[in-house]
């Protein structure tokens, strides 16, 4: 055995020593209890029970207490006791059962309730109307719109159909909807993004739980079949070229509108302003119809260039011995006109590649194109003699009346469809002469072709059911947005209320109205 083990075996007895030592002293010194004394043992002695004296148990009497008295004492109304039946009677039930006829017709009556309540709900169902602004109020806080761009979440790519980049249509705040808009169903949270097949009615609706900034249209619209449709015939014949081939972007309002409520939708035709003016005639000298931008100006020239070519300015063959002076003088007034003209449109084209644009440089442009003369032949028959009539019309070349339509009028077309973009941009990119011609005319066909949502179709569908389904959007055909479904017609976007109700916007159905 080594030290180290002998060391611990020492240790290990002189701690069990010590332990010993404490434990007897503890027991040495504990308190002890004294044993109790033995008790003396008692005699035992005789229990006796008392003597009672055996009584009778006592007999109560009866007391008879009146209802009256009963009634006092527990503060309740007296029953009123039948009067005793000659015969014996049936025992009472334990508890009353009330006639079947009477919870039937608690029972109808709660169902009627009900249905009376659930009626009144459908009846007062809200609408949507989706109002233009005019003017637009703030584009940051702008949550609502028509065309232009959406806003995706960062990193999201654009929205495809049938791996096709897709139509942007309407952005709508989820937010913003009334709570009883389709009942109730569908997200208050985040947006609602249309996009739609470029030439099919193929639609996908994305509920953005984050919308992000505004991204721009990856392609151009020059897709003939698709829903490009500007106002006044700038989609088709030789004004196409003319055209601004993009959706303006354009903040609505989102009015709900109950039983009652007046209808800010309007019917009607919405090219009223626009034939208004065409028929009582009008002059772009004013300043309403100044070019308010290079792309406007340019645009405007090279109309003017293209309509100079239907100028007489040869005197016609076949006239008589006692027009040719007449018609060759109306020739010459025209090829006068057109040669300065030309010298103004040359002038023009030098200064957009030079110079900013100014809008006293578009006055100067005006006034020239004014002070320019111009004849107009008119070939006509008397209703009384049957005889040819020939009647000349000169004209300031800024001039447009519904007999002599040069170019004037096809000019204020392309400068409606610029101004729209350029105002929807920055209102202020337009005068306020300008502005005080266009906005009421965008008014009225804003009241014309308003979108609407939760709403009965304003035209027919054929696959409609009001108790299946609900209006997620129905847009109509807009000169104001450049969009055209159809013959003019409604694009009409439902949905199940049953997938309504959870979200899921795969299932749509997209028609054209009748």
């Amino acid at each position: 055995m080594n030290e180290v083990e002998s060391a611990a075996l020492m240790l290990a007895g002189v701690t069990l020593a010590l332990l010993a030592i404490v434990f007897a002293i503890w027991w040495s010194r504990r308190p002890r209890t004294a044993p109790a004394a033995p008790r003396a043992p008692r005699e035992p002695r005789e229990i006796r029970l008392p003597k009672l004296a055996r009584k009778a148990a006592p007999e109560y009497e009866e007391v008879e207490i009146s209802p009256s008295r009963l009634a006092r004492i527990s503060r309740k109304e007296p029953l009123e006791i039948p009067a005793e039946p000659e015969f014996e009677t049936a025992p009472e039930p334990v508890a009353a059962i009330e006639p079947v006829e009477a919870t039937l017709e608690a029972m109808i009556s709660e169902v009627e309730e009900e249905a009376h309540r659930i009626e009144k709900a459908d009846a007062e169902e809200v609408t949507l109307r989706l109002v233009p602004q005019i003017p637009p109020r703030d584009a940051i806080s702008t949550n609502s719109w028509l065309g232009g761009r959406p806003r995706l979440p960062i990193g999201m790519e654009w929205p495809r159909i049938d791996d096709q980049p897709a139509d942007f249509l309407a952005q709508i705040s989820c937010a913003e909807l009334p709570q009883d808009l389709w009942g109730g169903l569908g997200p208050r949270d985040g947006a609602l993004a249309f996009f739609i097949h470029r030439r099919k009615h193929t639609l996908r609706v994305l509920h953005l739980r984050d919308p992000g900034l505004p991204v721009a249209v990856p392609f151009t619209l020059n897709d003939p079949e698709g829903w490009f449709g500007p106002h006044g015939g700038l989609g088709f014949g030789d004004l196409a070229p003319f055209a601004v081939r993009a959706f303006p972007e354009w903040p609505v309002d989102l009015v709900a509108i109950r039983p009652g409520d007046a209808d800010p939708r309007r019917e009607g035709d919405p090219n009223e302003p626009g034939a208004a003016l065409t028929d009582r005639g009008y002059d772009i000298a004013d300043p309403a119809f100044h070019p308010f931008d290079w792309g406007s100006m340019t645009a405007m020239v090279a109309l003017l260039e293209q309509r100079l070519d239907r100028l007489m300015t040869e005197a016609p063959e076949g006239a008589e011995a006692d027009e040719p002076s007449e018609m060759e003088q109306c020739a010459a007034i025209n090829r006068e006109a057109r040669a300065r003209a030309e010298e103004i449109i040359a002038i023009v084209h030098d200064s957009a590649a030079r110079a900013d644009f100014s809008a006293s440089d578009a006055t100067a442009v005006m006034a020239g194109l004014h002070a320019i003369r111009w004849v107009k032949v008119i070939h006509s028959v008397d209703p009384e003699t049957g005889a040819e009539q020939v009647e000349t019309i000169t004209l300031p070349l800024t001039t447009h009346r519904a007999d002599a339509n040069l170019w004037v009028h096809d000019y204020q077309t392309i400068l409606f469809d610029r101004a729209k973009h350029a105002w929807c941009a920055n209102p202020d990119n337009l005068s306020a002469p300008a502005r005080a011609l266009f906005e009421p005319w965008w008014q009225t066909l804003a009241e014309r072709e308003m979108a609407a949502m939760g709403h009965k179709p304003f035209r027919h569908v054929s696959d409609f059911d009001e108790e299946r389904d609900a209006v997620l959007l129905e847009l109509p055909t807009s000169g104001l947005m450049s969009r055209r479904f159809g013959d003019c017609d409604n694009l009409v976007v439902t949905i199940d209320k049953a997938d309504l109700a959870i979200g899921d916007f795969s299932k749509l159905r997209v028609q054209v109205s009748s």
